[in-house]
């Protein structure tokens, strides 16, 4: 299980590095094995995970989902979903 562990911690800081490449600004929890993605509400954050399986990034509650092998995508993906939070006025 530590394995997995240190995969999913790992897929997760790389993510942190893309996310900060969109001056988007997250910090990694190891205790939960998450990103704490930072909206414009203070004290609200966008989590995102690791799937069971590793090969997917998980946010939103799980409703929405990209491959880890796509980084940047999923950079993308998450840094559009928090600027839309913002847009609409609060959080999910």
């Amino acid at each position: 299980m530590e394995t997995t562990m240190s995969l999913e911690l790992e897929l997760l800081s790389e993510l942190r590095g893309a996310l900060a490449e969109h001056e988007i600004r997250s910090e990694l929890k190891e205790d939960v094995a998450g990103l704490a993605v930072s909206t414009d509400a203070p004290g609200v954050y966008l989590w995102v995970f690791v799937s069971f399986t590793n090969r997917f990034f998980s946010w939103a509650r799980g409703n929405h989902q990209h491959p880890v092998n796509d980084m940047a995508g999923a950079a993308r993906r998450i840094t559009t979903h928090v600027k839309g939070l913002h847009l609409l006025g609060g959080a999910e």
